[in-house]
């Protein structure tokens, strides 16, 4: 068993000399970014709650151990569904000299140690940004942090045993749902967005106006006061941190978590090996696809309706796109209001246009970004694209056209959205219309064009294309956003008399020209770059 748990940490933790080292390069630069913001975010909400409550550390400190446990949770629920009840190489662990308790022993101990990693690249930055934020830094207080990144996956780990078990359930009833789990996904996109979107507004609030709006402070001191609570397991990790009542807290934890996982063992083991041996029986660990026919369609139609199934039935990013469409005109709502109470409070008024053009162009280069793995979903059956009787520059033209129609319709609700709440003017609606949909047009064969230099046909681990495309795309979209943005709001204000005019002819040009040059682009060289791709 430990030679199974040694080789299955070095495959998912390992270094592998076949990794696309500019994948990995762009990768951690995205994930370095994101970890900023979120740190910056930590930091600024730090700092307002405590200058307007007043509240202690600890209790403070709660509010993000509980949000970590909570993320944690979450994270180790999926590795026990995946790898107790759905894993991939089920029919090839089957036959390790291994006996059914230990391998699921193996994976339990796999799990512990992946989420007590996570633990630390969670716990460690998050506290001591708090910590230098709060200024309680020390040794002692750095040493408390550390044992609390120990001690955090205690908890977590032992509350996924249990909520793994519905969960896997649920999940089967998903895979036989199609609709629901989009509306589920959509639903909790907007739900988190929401959630960021109520802090950054509180923020922003506070530094705009020195004050909070009328019943927020009431509402952040119920939270902290719910927080730091003997129901709450985060309060005990706060003793242990901050060495307040160390060995109440150490008790409760290491206790609380030995028992919890005792009795989350004994019950997963039956329903684990139940679930393991039915799936054995019917010799798949999944559920078995529908054969789609597609005899009796032309071509065109033939592979709109495979590359609209791809989206929705397969490949996870490819869903995720779909979901933002989707849920884009809620979240354009909400961003559009945050970027225009900001800037009207340090630029003035008037900004709606630049700041409904800016956002809008961040969201279309978000959804139009999956185009750029246009050839990379096609993974290992790339080949049978060269075999159809359908032209390889007419292929990608028709699957960019349909990321085009899902852009196009998210735009239309967005701009009808922002219409109706008095955010635009109907001739500015016309000009956002029309130049958004020519940027996406550009987005669309942009993503085309750099996923034919780049096809990164060899599957990842869990059976994806590699998605640096996405990230390139994502950078692209949101400099000409930026670009676009900015222009629409600085040249009304500089030229009073015919700003207008000018932001509305720059921003058409910008996005005009750089859709022509993709253009011009693809049809002079999608042919050939095609040909040239091998699996």
């Amino acid at each position: 068993m430990g030679e199974f748990i040694r080789l299955q940490l070095k495959l998912k933790w390992g270094y592998n000399r076949n990794n696309n080292k500019a994948s990995a390069i762009m990768t951690a630069i995205a994930a370095l970014l994101a970890v900023l913001i979120a740190l910056a975010l930590v930091a600024v909400l730090t700092y307002v709650l405590r200058a307007s409550i007043g509240v202690k550390a600890k209790p403070l400190s709660e509010l993000y151990l509980t949000l970590i446990m909570a993320a944690l949770t979450i994270v180790a629920t999926g590795m026990q569904v995946n790898r107790l009840y759905r894993p991939g190489d089920m029919l090839i662990t089957a036959r390790f000299p291994l006996s059914p308790f230990k391998l699921f022993a193996g994976y339990l101990i796999l799990n512990y140690i992946d989420l007590t990693i996570y633990s630390v690249i969670f716990v460690l930055p998050v506290m001591l940004v708090f910590g230098f934020t709060v200024q309680c830094l020390s040794v002692v207080y750095i040493i408390g942090t550390v044992l609390g990144a120990l001690f955090m996956p205690l908890i977590p780990f032992a509350l996924s045993i249990f909520i793994a078990i519905p969960a896997v359930y649920f999940m089967e009833f998903l895979a036989r749902h199609g609709a629901v789990r989009l509306v589920l996904f959509v639903l909790c996109l907007i739900g988190a967005f929401f959630l960021y979107y109520f802090l950054l507004n509180e923020l922003a609030q506070f530094f705009l106006h020195r004050n909070w709006e009328e019943g927020t402070l009431e509402i952040w001191e119920s939270i902290l006061k719910a927080l730091d609570s003997y129901y709450n397991p985060a309060y005990y990790l706060g003793n242990i941190i901050f060495f307040d009542k160390f060995w109440i807290g150490l008790a409760v934890v290491l206790g609380g978590g030995a028992w919890l996982t005792g009795c989350g063992v004994f019950l997963a083991s039956a329903v684990c090996t139940e679930l393991r041996n039915k799936a054995l029986d019917s010799g798949t660990t999944g559920r078995q696809g529908r054969y789609s026919r597609i005899d009796g369609y032309g071509s065109g139609h033939a592979i709109l309706r495979y590359t609209f199934r791809e989206i929705v039935r397969t490949k996870t990013y490819s869903y995720f796109y779909l979901g933002v469409a989707i849920s884009t005109p809620v979240m354009v709502f909400f961003c559009n209001r945050l970027v225009t109470m900001v800037g009207e409070g340090y630029i003035g008024s008037g900004i709606n246009f630049g700041a409904s053009m800016l956002v809008v162009a961040v969201f279309m280069a978000m959804i139009c970004s999956f185009t750029a793995t246009v050839l990379s979903v096609e993974g290992k059956t790339f080949y049978i694209t060269k075999l159809v009787p359908v032209g390889y520059r007419k292929q990608l033209f028709i699957k960019g056209l349909l990321n085009i129609v899902v852009s196009a319709v998210a735009l239309a609700i967005s701009t009808i959205v922002l219409v109706a709440l008095d955010f635009l003017t109907y001739r500015e609606m016309w000009v956002l219309i029309g130049t958004q949909f020519v940027l996406a047009a550009g987005l669309v064969f942009n993503g085309i064009n750099m996923n034919l230099a780049n096809p990164n046909l060899k599957p990842k681990a869990n059976g994806e294309a590699e998605e640096i495309n996405i990230t390139y795309m994502l950078l692209i979209g949101l400099v000409l956003a930026a670009i676009i943005g900015a222009g629409c709001i600085i040249l009304p204000r500089v030229y009073e008399e015919n700003g207008a005019m000018f932001a509305y002819m720059g921003a058409g040009a910008v996005a005009a020209v750089y859709m022509l040059i993709n253009v011009v682009v693809f049809f002079c060289t999608a042919n050939k770059k095609y040909r040239k791709i091998e699996v």
